[in-house]
């Protein structure tokens, strides 16, 4: 049985309490796959009190006949091991992260049928905030996107209602790239509403996700996808969120990854909180604040 990196990934995760952080370091340790039987690999996974020889290759099977579904369906698969040609993983788009790999998705579905590829963009921007928005974020949120499109950035967010869905929106209205990480398998739209919307975005863009086919966009995997939002990002701006909304995730991680942070001065507890307790965070009222802190901290840089 041929033994690759993508597959060993999936069949992995699909062992009872085996969760990202240890596949990574199960898998890091292997530097010549091709030279391994999959007997000796089995050994060398040092998962025998998990799981028998047999059961594992039963996974393997079914992790070779699952990605071959996501393929067929022109969806790419790059891993954490190997280079790929999106510029995720080795050529350094989440390396340009300051905080250590195991944190890293290990694996990655993109629908991309633009063909984008990150190295050529110097700037990208996750926004991200409340599906219960305000008029006034509405408008902030459309007018920062136009500002940036223009500046040939990158629009990152979430596909979820809200500023997620008004941020995607604008950047399909100006022809520019968004790029939409989702916290499901990409056999699926969440939510349902912004189906759409996702066949827009993938006509410059690409939707994104660390999960295969049929996994549901529960809880834990949406503040799982907030870290992703972080990290594909050099700047996360926060439009307007509670402070215990969901976009304070994102926010969590994208101060572990010392990125730029900004935030709109808006009366709501999540940005009241990040403006007040964050010393780093770059706070703007209106376009024109934003646009001079831009040239600043973006621009002269």
């Amino acid at each position: 049985m041929e033994l690759n990196f993508n597959t060993l990934i999936l069949a992995l995760s699909k062992i009872n309490k085996l969760g990202r952080k240890r596949i990574f370091k199960i898998l890091s340790k292997i530097e010549n796959l091709e030279n391994f039987s999959f007997e000796e690999t089995f050994k060398f996974l040092d998962i025998e009190k998990r799981i028998s020889l047999n059961e594992f290759k039963n996974f393997y099977g079914n992790s070779i006949i699952e990605l071959n579904k996501i393929k067929k369906s022109k969806i790419d698969i790059f891993n954490i091991f190997e280079n790929d040609q999106i510029s995720f993983f080795k050529n350094k788009s989440f390396f340009n992260n300051k905080y250590e790999s195991i944190e890293f998705p290990n694996q990655l579905f993109v629908l991309n049928k633009s063909n984008l590829k990150l190295k050529n963009y110097k700037n990208i921007f996750t926004i991200i905030g409340t599906r219960n928005n305000s008029n006034e974020s509405k408008l902030i949120t459309q007018k920062i996107v136009n500002y940036l499109v223009k500046k040939n950035s990158i629009i990152v967010s979430g596909l979820a209602k809200g500023i997620d869905a008004i941020a995607h929106q604008k950047v399909i209205d100006l022809d520019g790239i968004t790029i939409a990480i989702l916290a499901n398998g990409l056999d699926t739209i969440y939510p349902a509403e912004n189906r759409d919307l996702a066949k827009k975005i993938i006509k410059n863009g690409m939707l994104v996700s660390e999960y295969p086919f049929g996994l549901k966009a529960e809880k834990f995997r949406l503040i799982e996808r907030d870290r992703i939002q972080a990290m594909i990002a050099n700047d996360v701006v926060l439009i307007e969120s509670k402070i215990d909304g969901g976009s304070m995730h994102a926010i969590k991680w994208a101060k572990k990854l010392n990125k730029r942070i900004w935030c709109f001065k808006i009366n709501s507890s999540g940005n009241m909180d990040l403006i007040d307790n964050y010393k780093k965070c770059i706070s703007f009222k209106n376009l024109e604040e934003f646009i001079e802190k831009y040239n600043y901290n973006v621009s002269n840089k």
